[in-house]
């Protein structure tokens, strides 16, 4: 049975759902009367974190003086290192205080899946480049120099005559070491042994200056360890932290990063060394460079942009005391160039004690380069570019 309202009944249900467009007085409305929008989840955290902020310098001096001591900036390296920087501060906290979201978890996971790879990769080259390369260098060199002294020697004395009738090959293997040219050496483990020496230097002062980072006052926030500082080019800067995050700093990042620097830097002195020619040493040292980039090349173009940003936008921001005076300001430049000065030294003896220690030919006399030097002197071309007559052809009749 179908039921039936004319317009004109009172009782008609339809009535009820007529556009009036009249606004139910459940709406939310603004003082000024109009209809509030509801804010996102993401709006939310920002507005309580600006309350957090405000409650902390106002009821804390303790914070409101790291924030104003906070003035020497040191940027985080825009790596996988970095990405790990950027997770530690940011993303952990607000794991262990439940406020993460799933961006977070997303890129938490994501960071610390990549970080192993970069870890795993970089495991592997070293392990090849040392089972594959080097050992095998190793070999070739100490063979070589043994021929050497057991063919060309008489009375534990060069013999010019017994080396000059060495094969061409045994003589252009020996003349081609890289330790018979230290010189040579000396300038390709410099530039080696700078290159990470930058890398080392980069992550202890870092993690120093995350030792000298004041403490997260007890009670406050997580959030508040980063800031939005005036004295700052940064949008993210790291005044301060607490205790884990120390901790996780020092132990997941900095210490890691500077053992795999140091092995990097002995192991790859040690395979530039007992190169079986100089051309080699110059690709050795070139895949050598290859080999530390990994952690670069894998955040360029594994990371999203939006996150690279993010970490470049990352520093940590240290206190330190302004020079009282133009004088004192002037005394702590000059200071900076002897520290840097000090630096170059200490590379200079870290290679030339790599040198004496090598460990490619134990108990080396540096006796290679004297007696090949008549033998480098004839490796010569013997046809000059402006010679025509230097490859005849002969003419055969047909």
């Amino acid at each position: 049975m179908s039921v039936s309202y004319n317009d004109d009944d009172v009782n008609s249900p339809r009535d009820q759902f007529a556009l009036t467009g009249e606004i139910s007085d459940s709406t939310p409305r603004l003082d000024s009367g109009q209809i509030e929008t509801k804010m996102s989840m993401m709006e939310e955290t920002q507005q309580e974190l600006e309350r957090i902020i405000e409650r902390a310098e106002a009821q804390c001096p303790e914070y409101a003086a790291i924030k104003q001591n906070a003035t020497s900036v040191e940027d985080v390296s825009m790596d996988v290192w970095g990405a790990l920087i950027f997770i530690v501060v940011h993303d952990l906290p607000d794991m262990r205080a439940g406020r993460m979201v799933l961006e977070g978890r997303v890129r938490s996971f994501y960071v610390f899946f990549v970080f192993m790879a970069n870890l795993l990769i970089q495991g592997i080259l070293l392990y090849f480049i040392i089972k594959l390369l080097m050992l095998p260098s190793l070999l070739a060199a100490q063979d070589v120099y043994e021929e050497f002294h057991d063919k060309a020697f008489d009375n534990e004395e060069l013999d010019t005559d017994k080396f000059n009738s060495l094969s061409k090959q045994t003589k252009a293997d020996l003349c081609g070491l890289a330790l018979s040219q230290l010189m040579f050496v000396r300038i390709i483990l410099f530039l080696w042994v700078t290159n990470n020496v930058g890398e080392l230097r980069d992550t202890f002062t870092k993690m120093s200056g995350v030792v000298a980072l004041p403490l997260l006052p007890e009670g406050l926030d997580t959030r508040l360890m980063k800031r939005d500082l005036e004295a700052s080019p940064r949008d993210d800067n790291i005044i301060c932290l607490n205790v884990k995050g120390k901790v996780g700093l020092i132990g997941m990042v900095f210490l890691p990063k500077f053992i795999i620097a140091t092995v990097l830097m002995i192991t790859g002195c040690v395979w530039l060394m007992a190169a079986e020619n100089i051309g080699d040493l110059i690709l050795n040292s070139l895949a050598l460079a290859f080999v530390v980039k990994v952690d670069e090349l894998l955040a360029e173009v594994f990371f999203p942009r939006h996150f690279l940003d993010m970490v470049s936008d990352l520093a940590f921001v240290l206190p330190a005391r302004q020079p009282a005076d133009k004088d004192e300001a002037m005394q702590q430049r000059a200071w900076e160039f002897i520290m840097c000065a000090i630096t170059m030294l200490i590379t200079m003896g870290a290679v030339e004690i790599m040198i004496l220690f090598q460990p490619v030919i134990p108990e080396y006399e540096y006796d290679v380069h004297s007696a090949c030097l008549d033998y480098l002197n004839e490796q010569v071309p013997w046809c000059l570019p402006w010679m025509t007559t230097c490859f005849p052809v002969s003419h055969k009749e047909l």
